[in-house]
């Protein structure tokens, strides 16, 4: 059986006519050319089994479908948080149900913590926008006139630490001091020699030896005391550079203007701190929840007074006149659905509505279940009485396309023999369609027909595209059960053999041909 017919067989086949068809096949194996004369004997003596009818070849359209079944889904979800720390819920204004309007406020939470951080972040930014100004204000006259006078004392103080002074009076000390020690130290020595003599006393030896270590201290404390004032000095003397030139950059920095890195340091200050206050509002808004869109309020997660769970409120657009249907496509089928393709629906829920909708998205990664590969196509569906709701399955018929003008033959005259789609031709063309009954007679006018191969285009439910193999005006055999002689109430749409013929055979139940092959589904 080809691909055609293994995927729409149900489509024709109630379960009861499948065993007898699958039966009959069995049988009709078994017995080979034997049941051929079994079966003529026994139809002659029963009302007949099965309906021939010719049919002619025409043109018309034949549009194709893929067929799937789907969920109703919202087009739009959307999940709102709390994202104001830990403040509590103050008021809830909507109920679960509830349709509202973009921008309509939902619930509100305790926003004194918010205000808070707003104040704090205002004070910040006031603070970063006084410092840019400071820095890239223009210095007046006067202001540069003052740097000038700066400039001058500092070079002033400059000059003095540079003129060395007292550097010069503590050399000069420094060398008075010692002039005094080499006298004394002359003294001393003429004394101690005439007092080792016997010609001067002891008190004369003596006052020449106090004045000797008074003349050697105070040439000490004198060095001392330089090396001091040149330590002094010369510190002086670098802090009064740095001081002259810090006043020399000072007054440069006024005449030239602003400095740039200050002026950039200052900005980047001014652009942080403007970023924290619109945080810190931001969270002050989202106190307030606000719906943003239309829809519907499906989910509250929280109590008043206590802290709301995330997601806070969920909503969809289920109320809206479009929604969505996400749907299950079979593998054989998915490469002919496209995004754009109209599409028609139906759902047990409302067994006399169908819905219009087109394909939207083809989804590229396949799903595989109990080892059957699907793929999720996206539609929508039209919904503008608000029958439809969320969660519903529906049928999902996927319009390929049409063929206009083409060769088309009834669904229920295609057969498959030895694998290859054809239909049984009437020998001669033009002859009446009148239906032949009964097995025996069957039999007898076997010889008018003949399996002729096609090949199938476009295909729907009860028309079949040829593009080959037959020509317009031609007649081709539909074979009916009949149902009244089984005894059965329902009709199968095309499945019966013709009595004398093999289910799956030839002529007789030989290999290759017959017309037992029964109804040719859809691919």
């Amino acid at each position: 059986m080809s691909e055609y017919a293994k995927r729409n067989l149900a489509l024709f086949l109630p379960g009861k006519n499948r065993r007898r068809v699958v039966t009959i096949g069995l049988v009709a194996v078994l017995l080979g050319g034997a049941g051929t004369f079994a079966y003529q004997k026994w139809a002659s003596s029963q009302s007949p089994a099965s309906v021939m009818r010719v049919e002619t070849v025409k043109r018309g359209n034949v549009t194709e479908t893929v067929f799937a079944s789907g969920t109703v889904q919202a087009s739009k979800r959307v999940s709102l948080s709390a994202s104001s720390g830990n403040a509590v819920i103050k008021s809830i204004r909507v109920n679960v149900g509830d349709r509202v309007k973009a921008g309509q406020v939902l619930a509100e939470l305790d926003d004194s913590e918010a205000r808070l951080q707003v104040k704090n972040a205002e004070a910040n930014l006031l603070s970063a926008k006084a410092h840019l100004a400071e820095v890239t204000k223009p210095k007046t006259a006067a202001e540069i006139n003052a740097l000038q006078a700066k400039v001058n004392q500092a070079k002033a103080a400059l000059d003095a630490a540079q003129s060395g002074y007292d550097a010069k009076k503590a050399d000069y000390d420094v060398e008075k001091a010692k002039a005094n020690l080499e006298n004394a130290q002359r003294t001393y020595n003429t004394q101690s020699a005439l007092y080792t003599q016997g010609i001067i006393s002891k008190s004369e030896y003596e006052q020449a030896k106090s004045s000797l270590d008074q003349a050697q201290l105070e040439y000490n404390s004198a060095v001392l005391a330089r090396s001091q004032t040149q330590a002094k000095a010369k510190s002086e003397l670098e802090q009064a550079r740095a001081t002259y030139e810090t006043a020399v950059a000072d007054l440069q920095e006024a005449k030239a203007g602003p400095d740039s890195s200050a002026v950039q340091s200052a900005q980047a200050a001014v652009a942080q701190a403007e970023a924290q206050w619109q945080q810190q509002v931001k969270n002050l808004q989202d106190t307030t929840i606000k719906a943003p869109m239309d829809g519907v309020i499906v989910q509250i997660n929280g109590n008043v007074g206590e802290s709301p769970s995330n997601p806070f409120i969920i909503m969809d657009n289920s109320d809206a006149g479009n929604l969505e249907v996400l749907a299950h496509v079979s593998e054989s089928d998915i490469g002919k659905v496209k995004a754009g393709l109209s599409a028609s629906f139906t759902t047990s829920s409302y067994a006399d509505q169908t819905f219009a909708g087109k394909v939207k998205l083809v989804y590229p990664e396949a799903t595989t279940d109990s080892g059957v590969t699907t793929y999720q196509v996206l539609l929508s569906v039209d919904n503008k009485d608000g029958l439809l709701k969320t969660g519903m399955t529906v049928n999902a018929s996927i319009v390929v396309g049409t063929h206009e003008n083409v060769l088309y033959v009834p669904a229920a005259a295609l057969k498959t023999q030895n694998g290859k789609d054809g239909v049984y031709l009437a020998s001669a063309k033009g002859e009446a369609g009148a239906a032949q009954t009964g097995g025996a007679a069957a039999g007898r006018n076997a010889a008018r027909f003949r399996f002729q191969p096609v090949t199938i285009g476009y295909f729907s439910s009860d028309r079949v595209e040829i593009t080959s193999g037959l020509q317009e005006g031609d007649q081709v055999v539909l074979t009916f059960e009949n149902t009244a002689a089984s005894g059965s109430s329902s009709r199968s749409n095309g499945m019966g053999g013709f009595p004398g013929f093999g289910g799956m055979g030839g002529p007789g139940g030989g290999p290759g041909g017959g017309f037992g092959g029964g109804m040719r589904g859809n691919r």
